[in-house]
């Protein structure tokens, strides 16, 4: 979508450091067989450039072109400038999935079967809140509590977590490590 690419190369024509890697992808990574990874909506690339540093080679993919200026010369890292609601991951072809605040669900069964037999996915998003009094975001961009377990039911769950995160703004988190069987 047109709309979400000016949005985002917005965003990140005013910020382009890669931020530190996703806490949950630290502590689980070495979960996961080295292989090729899968970072989805990777942004600035903040989780791509951590897991090719930890030996995997990474198919990086986010809507915004600037944010993916960061890794288009980077070995090891594979970019690709695709809009989400529209991409097909490749059948049983990843070590390791990361997720990290992006949510479209039509990629759950997808991500399923992107993994490949004892392939791990790290997955964090935002859970709906409806205690925040400034709710003007539309709701069906958060999960519900348990649908993110309940999602991916059919993989071994090796970590779940629904959190309130008091730095963003009494925000609610969820957070899944899982490995197909």
């Amino acid at each position: 979508m047109i709309k979400d690419k000016i949005k985002w190369n917005e965003k990140y024509s005013k910020n382009n450091t890669p931020g530190s890697p996703l806490e949950l992808l630290v502590d689980f990574i070495q979960k996961a067989k080295k292989g090729k990874a899968l970072d989805i909506a990777c942004g600035l690339g903040r989780n791509s450039l951590f897991m090719r540093d930890c030996g995997f080679i990474v198919d990086s993919i986010d809507i915004s072109d600037i944010g993916l200026e960061n890794l288009q010369n980077e070995p090891n890292i594979h970019t690709f400038c695709e809009d989400l609601d529209d991409f097909n991951i490749p059948r049983d072809s990843y070590h390791l999935i990361c997720n990290s605040y992006f949510l479209q669900r039509k990629l759950f069964l997808g991500i399923n079967e992107g993994l490949k037999q004892g392939g791990i996915l790290v997955f964090e998003t935002f859970l709906y809140n409806p205690s925040l009094s400034d709710f003007s975001t539309n709701p069906s961009y958060f999960l519900q509590p348990n649908e993110l377990l309940d999602s991916f039911k059919n993989l071994e769950i090796l970590f779940y977590q629904e959190k309130e995160v008091e730095e963003k703004t009494h925000s609610k988190i969820t957070q899944l490590v899982a490995k197909k069987k």
